[in-house]
């Protein structure tokens, strides 16, 4: 209901044909005007493609990289990001993500797989002080962005 009040106001101040672009817009995320953005996101999410053969290794999630690669190409490519969205495997991961965000339990295991690895890494691999200080300060804005992302709600 709330969509069709906005473009309610909408057609009321602007118009019904500004009203008719915003609608046929809406669902599309906007993608990159500069051609070389628009490919260097493109190069990104096929990298991130390329990287999924090796998601079968421990800490290199799978979810991660297939949500990479949509985002980057939804800024660059409209046929790839609707492949991915379309692909069996991979789009109701996608679509899952967009709709109802991430599960309280996903976010703990995401958090807990962060200060493992940084924590495991900082301790046995790095002498220097900067940069475990580095590291704390990726791994803190790591588990700021998990901890911001939507959560999925249990009837959902």
């Amino acid at each position: 209901m709330k969509v069709v009040d906005r473009f309610w106001r909408l057609a009321v101040v602007n118009g019904p044909v500004y009203v008719e672009e915003v609608a046929v817009t809406a669902g599309r995320r906007r993608k990159a005007r500069n051609p070389l953005t628009r490919g260097l996101y493109f190069v990104l999410g096929l990298l991130c493609l390329a990287l999924l053969p090796l998601s079968y290794l421990p800490g290199i999630p799978t979810f991660d990289l297939v949500l990479l690669a949509a985002f980057f190409f939804s800024m660059s490519s409209d046929r790839m990001y609707d492949w991915l969205l379309s692909h069996p495997y991979f789009g109701p991961m996608i679509r899952d993500y967009q709709a109802h965000g991430l599960s309280i339990k996903a976010k703990w295991f995401a958090a807990a797989a962060i200060v493992v690895s940084v924590g495991v890494s900082g301790i046995l691999l790095v002498e220097l002080t900067w940069v475990r200080i580095a590291m704390a300060v990726v791994m803190v804005i790591g588990l700021w962005f998990v901890f911001t992302r939507p959560t999925k709600r249990t009837g959902a």
